[in-house]
């Protein structure tokens, strides 16, 4: 589907770690459900709480959370993704479509590979509804061992953990 091509176009080209911002967001969020920017949004304010009540931390802290993952795509390495191809897609029940995307990363932590030359490679599937006469991605979902080790997790799912609302768990 070709919002979901567009949409790993603007994640291969600006690599958005955590929620988009700046350019990013300006290219992304159109391509989005207005239910997922909602998300998207509370996660934010989410992470703005943490910083007014954590901000002058020594060590600085991360907010609880997902930092560790590169939302449209996967953990730790798997964020800093350079390569996406769109496969099948997927009529669901609900009249959803469910888009697979193999994605590849030959970066460790953002700086390439040059020392194990080792090319990371995953699946997710971009979930796409139609919203006001025009296609765009509800959700995606990272397979087992990329959002999380031991099963496949809707993004949606996972932006609110360590939030309660627009507000942080932990003092």
């Amino acid at each position: 589907m070709e919002v979901v091509e567009k949409l790993y176009q603007e994640v291969v080209l600006r690599h958005p770690l955590g929620v988009p911002s700046g350019s990013a967001k300006t290219a992304i969020w159109p391509l989005l459900s207005t239910r997922l920017i909602k998300v998207f949004e509370t996660r934010s304010a989410c992470d703005r709480d943490w910083d007014r009540k954590h901000g002058n931390a020594n060590p600085p802290e991360k907010a609880p959370g997902f930092y560790e993952d590169g939302l449209f795509s996967g953990a730790n390495e798997m964020g800093f993704i350079n390569g996406a191809a769109v496969g099948q897609t997927q009529t669901r029940p609900d009249s959803s479509y469910l888009v697979d995307v193999k994605v590849w990363s030959y970066f460790d932590d953002g700086v390439r590979s040059l020392r194990t030359h080792k090319k990371y490679r995953w699946r997710v599937a971009a979930r796409v509804i139609s919203e006001n006469g025009r296609f765009v991605v509800d959700d995606i979902l990272g397979f087992k061992g990329v959002f999380d080790p031991d099963k496949a997790v809707y993004m949606s799912n996972m932006l609110p953990k360590g939030c309660k609302g627009t507000h942080t768990l932990s003092n």
